[in-house]
């Protein structure tokens, strides 16, 4: 590792870059005087000083003085395990904060009724933020609802398959049933696989979208994840939920099961007589 990847790595559990400096100066000089430690470092004396009282306060220096000059000494390395304990400890202090926060958020009355019923939602991490929303409405959903998820191309949904773990496993304590058509390739068909179980049901179709599109509990979404600028939006609409309800249900008619996607025709609808 080289001294830049170590100051760098310095920094990230919770140095400053001329703290960085300085400490990796005292570790190859052993001892030095404020002079030898900012000729190495480049740090201006006036700023010197300051930054070694902040290396001692941390535990990572200390000084003798000899002559009526300050020598300043690195402490071993093993002092930085403790200030990674304190970052944790600080970071687990900070998440315990925001889960306290995002329970009063939950709680919060709105003032008004939202003047739309859409939202649009921007970058993958506005995509997440969607399917929190979704997610959000499965503990209200009856379990005569089913879910329903037309995908894309692997491209279109790679990227969340893991996020989408979480989805699943929400709606499954639940017992909320989804139907998923995934595309018919290797890929598509190894997801189909893995996804199907008593309370999800998954065929396959040909096609070549890039965005993902889908109804649930009166809400129609649809999203991309591909090129630079992933985006999505959902629609609380009873009209437009039932009209891709409807869609969707057409096009699962039409898809193929697991068991015959090996066939050369897709299903066809049985009808009556």
């Amino acid at each position: 590792m080289t001294n830049i990847q170590t100051a760098e790595f310095l920094e990230r559990i919770g140095l400053t870059n001329q703290e960085s400096r300085t400490y990796l100066a005292l570790m190859e000089l052993q001892e030095a005087g404020s002079s030898a430690i900012c000729k190495r470092t480049g740090i201006a004396s006036s700023n010197i000083y300051a930054v070694l009282e902040s290396l001692i306060s941390k535990g990572l220096a200390s000084y003798r003085v000899q002559n009526n000059v300050k020598i300043f000494m690195p402490s071993p390395p093993e002092v930085l395990n403790e200030l990674f304990v304190e970052k944790q400890k600080r970071l687990e202090e900070e998440r315990q904060e925001v889960s306290r926060m995002i329970s009063q958020l939950k709680r919060m009355e709105p003032t008004k009724a939202p003047c739309s019923d859409y939202k649009y939602y921007e970058g993958l991490r506005g995509v997440k933020a969607m399917w929190h929303e979704i997610n959000a409405m499965v503990p209200k959903m009856t379990n005569y609802e089913i879910i329903r998820n037309y995908t894309s191309k692997p491209e279109g949904f790679e990227k969340l398959v893991k996020f989408y773990d979480e989805h699943h496993r929400l709606r499954k304590k639940h017992g909320i049933r989804e139907r998923l058509i995934y595309p018919l390739d290797k890929d598509g068909i190894a997801l189909a696989r893995r996804r199907t179980d008593k309370i999800t049901e998954t065929r396959l179709m040909k096609f070549g979208n890039y965005a993902e599109w889908g109804t649930a509990h009166g809400c129609f979404y649809i999203q991309y994840i591909t090129g630079r600028s992933p985006r999505s939006f959902l629609i609380r609409d009873e009209t437009f939920a039932q009209t891709f309800e409807q869609v969707y249900d057409q096009l699962w008619e039409r898809s193929r099961t697991l068991s015959d996607q090996t066939g050369g025709t897709p299903r066809k609808k049985q009808t009556a007589g």
